[in-house]
């Protein structure tokens, strides 16, 4: 199986918006702004401290759970060793506000402490924890082959601690080492990540179609296989994996949400591609309408720039400036210069286009 595959073979190996351009002209798709994989705060607040003896038969099992979309490993402690476990909750704690700060590098330094902590101690899922942190602090900064290698590290330490291939916490990491693949440009493995990840995700929705953390994880394979497969210009299966990312935002999320808006997005910019500009002015307009909504979403302005450019396609010239100027002026408001420059472009080709 894939996560066995990973154990065996030594592999060589959303906070800001990240924009991919594949060589289509002016139109991109858009990523979560905050935080794929981590939301540490929420997490840190959820740690538990539990008592158990080594010595103990039938020792309870680490149980691990979805987080907004992440998962927290539940710390078993010897009651005798409370201050200690107070002393690695607050170095993770600590380090977890320096990632929140942006201070990437003494984050680095602080876990490097809490690594050491949990390791005099000798606590299995304390070391796995904090290697959890650590690669998902890689993947923030876009260490990727880092992320791998620690993600990697996290996968392994469950497996052999007995957590099975269907667990939850497994598919969870096994898709963040899928999204390392995908980024470092190994598509092949990528692929065979997010194909096992679905696989599993579909067979616990099938027992439990209501479950959220599947839904949030599912929702979350989804939208990275529909954009590795955009990225290959597969269209038409990236369009309809975006559907169903959509669908499950809809369901999870709601109508009024940035990553709703997002993903309207992405399925506009798919729809555009294949000439079907109607179905991409449609997508559009909701996006717009929503983002209208959400004073706080930073990508508004982009999502004009894109409409102005469909409308352009189908030749409605006042529509596109209208679009693109409005795309414009909620560039300069928001300080988003790289959707300043695409707006500028717009309304130059619209100016060349009616002359």
């Amino acid at each position: 199986m894939y996560c066995q595959k990973i154990m065996i073979n030594t592999f060589k190996y959303f906070q800001v918006v990240v924009r991919s351009n594949y060589d289509i002209v002016n139109f991109c798709l858009l990523n979560k702004k905050r935080s794929t994989f981590m939301i540490y705060s929420q997490q840190i607040n959820k740690m538990k401290k539990c008592y158990s003896i080594k010595q103990r038969k039938n020792l309870p099992q680490t149980k691990h759970f979805i987080l907004s979309g992440s998962f927290l490993f539940n710390l078993f402690f010897p009651k005798e060793e409370k201050d200690d476990v107070e002393e690695l909750t607050m170095t993770i704690k600590r380090s977890i506000l320096l990632i929140q700060k942006e201070e990437f590098l003494k984050a680095e330094q602080m876990l490097h402490v809490a690594l050491r902590q949990a390791q005099t101690l000798q606590h299995y899922d304390g070391i796995t924890y904090v290697y959890d942190v650590m690669a998902n602090l890689a993947y923030d900064t876009n260490d990727y082959k880092k992320a791998e290698k620690l993600f990697k590290s996290v996968l392994q330490r469950l497996i052999a601690k007995g957590v099975p291939q269907d667990d939850l916490a497994i598919i969870h990491i096994s898709l963040k080492i899928a999204d390392t693949y995908d980024k470092i440009g190994d598509k092949q493995k990528a692929d065979s990540g997010y194909k096992f990840c679905l696989q599993h995700l579909q067979n616990h929705l099938a027992k439990d179609s209501e479950n959220l953390d599947v839904l949030q994880l599912l929702g979350l394979n989804l939208e990275k296989y529909a954009s590795m497969l955009f990225s290959q210009s597969q269209y038409n299966n990236a369009l309809e994996y975006f559907t169903k990312a959509y669908d499950i935002s809809i369901k999870i999320n709601g109508e009024e949400n940035e990553q709703t808006v997002i993903l309207l997005n992405n399925l506009a910019s798919v729809c555009y591609i294949l000439q079907k500009y109607d179905e991409t002015i449609k997508y559009l307009s909701k996006a717009a309408e929503i983002g209208n909504k959400l004073p706080d979403m930073v990508e508004l302005g982009f999502i004009h720039v894109n409409l102005g450019h469909a409308f352009i396609s189908k030749g409605l010239y006042e529509e596109a400036k209208k679009n693109c100027s409005k795309g414009e002026d909620l560039a300069k408001a928001r300080n988003d210069n790289e959707t300043l420059v695409e707006a500028k472009k717009c309304l130059e080709q619209i100016e060349s286009l009616i002359l």
